[in-house]
């Protein structure tokens, strides 16, 4: 059997001791076309994973017998990394659920909770399962006949288009700063190879925020300082996920450094001006304009005025003057660099 195969017929598993709450979790689950396979303790859910091939793992956190789900999340990814976890939680306290996610959680869902909040969740944990087999699979066949290219970027910019619907305030996000990025290094008359690159990179920079919870992404109201720091890690994440595709290899400077800063207080890796390829600049400020000018869960987007007086007061200090000069003149009557709003 192939490890295709293998997943597509795995079970998801559910841990929860409330049999009431397992048994609707799992007949729900199971409508979605899904196995499942069930367990009221974390000695029966080791059992399972041991003997079972497992598809996404949907944890309580609050478990008897003085071990909890974190116990359990703690010991999947030190054995299965690749497994993914949701954690359930009936507690107001955000703590738990911020401590799972910071244990390597997927994602957290509330309970009482909406089983179309389930069902999503799920969703995009095995797609993004399915997503890292088939990278895998794509990389086997470079190694040994040159992988398809075309075919992995389909694969990728599926990826992306996935990350985008996780919001609706992130509709088209990553397509419009591909957009961007294209037209202003177009308009810097960079060969068209390197253009192409560029458009792509602007394509998958976001494609670590796969890990990043809804809750996070869509909150209306500002982030807490947690909240802030999980959002923070999705450019590595990003990198890691394609580090692997060795043709993907100079994408990688666009996804794990469009957050990068001048002054060197940018994250993941505090980089500072030269350090910071001319790639990762564009895909930077396209990324900083597509913000700004869209609609968020906080504020609508800015106009053009406005949104230009922003992007100059990061000139000099976090983004190089050159490069906001040239964007700006680049998007200048350019109608991908209209205001957007939220679609739904």
């Amino acid at each position: 059997m192939s490890d295709w195969q293998s997943l597509e017929r795995s079970a998801v598993l559910v841990v929860d001791d409330d049999a009431g709450v397992r048994g609707a979790v799992s007949r729900f689950i199971e409508r979605e076309g899904y196995a499942v396979l069930a367990a009221g303790t974390l000695d029966e859910a080791r059992a399972l994973l041991a003997e079972r091939e497992i598809l996404v793992v949907l944890c309580d956190i609050t478990m008897p017998g003085g071990e909890n789900g974190l116990d359990l999340l703690a010991e999947i990814k030190g054995q299965q990394p690749e497994l993914d976890v949701l954690m359930m939680t009936g507690n107001s306290d955000a703590a738990p659920a911020i401590e799972a996610l910071k244990r390597g959680a997927y994602d957290y869902i509330r309970k009482p909770f909406q089983f179309d909040d389930l069902r999503a969740a799920l969703k995009r944990a095995v797609e993004r399962r399915h997503f890292l087999l088939k990278a895998s699979m794509l990389e086997t066949l470079e190694v040994r006949r040159a992988a398809d290219r075309e075919n992995l970027e389909q694969v990728l910019v599926s990826m992306a288009t996935i990350i985008d619907a996780k919001s609706r305030f992130t509709a088209r996000h990553s397509a419009r700063v591909s957009d961007l990025a294209r037209l202003m290094a177009e308009k810097m008359r960079l060969p068209p190879e390197r253009v192409e690159l560029i458009a792509l990179g602007g394509r998958l920079h976001d494609i670590g925020k796969i890990g990043t919870p809804d809750a996070i992404l869509d909150k209306p109201t500002a982030l807490t300082v947690e909240e802030y720091e999980i959002m923070k890690r999705h450019p590595a994440l990003g990198d890691e996920l394609i580090a692997p595709i060795r043709s993907m290899e100079a994408v990688r400077p666009m996804i794990r450094w469009h957050h990068e800063a001048l002054d060197g207080n940018g994250y993941p890796d505090g980089l500072s001006a030269d350090q910071i390829p001319l790639e990762a600049w564009i895909v930077k400020v396209a990324d900083y304009w597509e913000a700004i000018t869209s609609q968020r869960p906080y504020r609508g987007p800015m106009a053009l005025d406005q949104a230009a007086r922003t992007l100059r007061a990061e000139s000099g200090l976090r983004i190089p003057a050159a490069i906001v000069d040239r964007f700006l003149a680049a998007i200048d009557g350019a109608p991908v660099a209209l205001p957007t709003a939220a679609v739904g």
